[in-house]
């Protein structure tokens, strides 16, 4: 069984309970959600629901044919890894202590993040990059003491002219 992990753009329509039958969908069919971002689009009466997944190649065409039927889907376009641009987000609370404040500040300029002091020795910790990135940099803050962890699941558009519009 060859298992690819595929990133779908799903463009529903903006109102109540959307999400809860896309997802039910996926719950119901045993498929499993690696990753689900969901938010309105530049057109209020639209939302895009990105939902990252995995299966055999007949398993993710079941998947799009099953959520094609949805009433409320206008919309499903797979995103090629090779054009897909993809960004999470991960904020951390860490505290640090005074000896490690420097290195700490460092560590988190070197990855291109932000931090907060929300209070002596507590940081909170912004980061927006890749997938990989993020991983990456929760392994690196392992050194310090990490408090609490949220990160959205990833949002992403093809990098090419093409549109979830041009799927419809």
């Amino acid at each position: 069984m060859n298992q690819k992990k595929v990133v779908l753009s799903l463009l529903v329509s903006n109102h109540f309970g959307v999400l809860t039958r896309v997802t039910n969908l996926f719950s119901r069919r045993g498929y499993n959600i690696i990753s689900l971002s969901v938010g309105e689009t530049e057109n209020p009466k639209f939302s895009r629901i990105t939902v990252v997944t995995s299966g055999d190649e007949a398993i993710i065409c079941q998947i799009k044919r099953q959520c094609a039927k949805l009433e409320d889907v206008k919309a499903i376009q797979e995103v090629e890894e090779q054009q897909l641009y993809m960004r999470e987000v991960v904020l951390v609370k860490v505290r640090v202590t005074y000896m490690n404040e420097e290195e700490f500040m460092c560590f988190v300029a070197a990855n291109q993040a932000k931090a907060y002091c929300i209070e002596q020795q507590l940081y909170m910790v912004e980061m927006c990059s890749s997938t990989q990135a993020v991983d990456a940099f929760i392994d690196k803050l392992e050194m310090f003491e990490i408090v609490e962890i949220v990160r959205t699941g990833g949002c992403a558009l093809a990098l090419s002219t093409a549109t979830v519009y041009d799927e419809r």
